[in-house]
């Protein structure tokens, strides 16, 4: 059979014209969608930011979200019923200030970023209501404290994710003493370390439920703090990238101890001759963070809430803590000036993670007239 040349050559030449007018098309419509919807951090456009706002936060406009600030921050009372300590806990969206003039969007506990401390005694019976006023169903685990298997807070294993507006009653024994924490476990295990870098954490303290121990042990500090660790991935305009598909990622750029980074951390302030108890909780989703003091050595006492006996009590400068990790360590303030404690990891240092160590008398921190946010690279002001 003869192929008519003519035929074929008319064939591909109208093959490769609608092919042009194709990729035409597709450019125009791409340079449309650009333009319609400009990039506006680190390439995401404003479609998806809009999108993802209402989505995580439930508000179609950052500036809708309540702001808060270490200001806000409210302890957690409880009320006793029939023998049952009973706290109040929910978790909301707020626009985080974790530099003085600068925020995050962000998820908090009551509020706040860490959520308020629990402190209860060992043995307690302990009530925590918890109401989800978050656009995203969630769960709160209690990290080493031996609840029951129901009460553990893990979506689809030990319970149903709690749905937005809803509100579920976690109840146990506050028991092992120590240090310990709570946090989200996300509404399945595919979303635990999002929620985490949304900032849903905060400390459990059990302390011990005999007299003399608890009076040993209160009358042995001067001074007591705790440390929650974090890292962050901020974008310039303040949007936390965890919130964002495809841009949750472990390119974290700012860290944070107690929420705040560097040079507005709260300062830990100590007299010559106390004792300081420290509390160390890594509540961070991703990164070990070796933690130096300067000017000082300390000792271990506790580690994940368990007491280290004396004779096995170790003393450094230098602590790594991993992800989930509590260390108590124990401080002599017998070197009088203005320290840092910070992530000997100097990137986390670099991007905030540094709190002063002050004595009385020592409480001025020398800065220069202006430094950059962690991470940001904008400039602000220091005292």
């Amino acid at each position: 059979m003869r192929i008519n040349e003519k035929k074929v050559a008319s064939f591909i030449i109208a093959i490769l014209i609608l092919s042009i007018l194709a990729i035409i098309i597709l450019s125009v419509s791409m340079a449309w969608f650009f333009f319609k919807s400009p990039p506006k951090t680190g390439g995401i456009s404003e479609n998806v930011l809009k999108s993802s706002m209402k989505g995580m936060m439930g508000y179609a406009s950052p500036d809708d979200i309540p702001i808060r600030t270490p200001h806000d921050r409210t302890p957690l009372s409880f009320n006793e019923k029939d023998g049952v300590k009973e706290f109040r806990l929910s978790a909301e969206p707020i626009r985080w200030e974790y530099a003085n003039g600068y925020y995050v969007t962000a998820w908090g506990f009551n509020g706040q970023v860490p959520g308020p401390e629990i402190r209860v005694s060992e043995g307690d019976r302990v009530r925590i209501i918890f109401t989800n006023n978050l656009p995203k169903a969630t769960a709160v685990h209690w990290h080493g404290v031996n609840v029951p298997n129901g009460m553990d807070g893990v979506p689809g294993v030990t319970q149903e994710a709690v749905k937005p507006n809803e509100t579920f009653v976690y109840e146990f024994t506050a028991e092992p003493k120590g240090t310990r924490y709570y946090h989200a476990h996300g509404s399945s295990h595919m979303d635990e370390a999002q929620q985490l870098d949304m900032g849903l954490y905060g400390a459990f303290i059990i302390e011990p439920s005999n007299f003399s121990e608890k009076l040993h042990q209160n009358g042995k500090y001067d001074k007591e703090f705790t440390l929650l660790l974090d890292e962050w991935e901020i974008m310039p305009d303040g949007t936390n990238a965890a919130m964002l598909p495809g841009m949750h990622s472990m390119d974290h750029n700012v860290f944070t101890i107690n929420g705040r980074a560097f040079p507005d951390t709260e300062p830990l302030n100590v007299a010559e001759g106390d004792k300081v108890l420290v509390r160390i909780i890594n509540a961070g989703s991703s990164t070990a963070h070796p933690m130096h003091l300067h000017g000082h050595s300390f000792k271990i006492v506790a580690v994940d809430g368990n007491p280290v006996q004396a004779g096995a009590q170790i003393v450094r400068d230098t602590l790594p803590v991993s992800p989930g990790e509590r260390y108590d360590i124990e401080i002599t303030a017998g070197n009088p000036g203005t320290w840092i404690f910070h992530c000997h990891e100097l990137h986390h240092a670099d991007g905030g993670m540094i709190i002063p160590f002050m004595y009385e008398g020592y409480d001025n921190i020398s800065r220069p007239p202006s430094q950059k946010v962690p991470g940001l690279g904008h400039e602000m002001h220091g005292g």
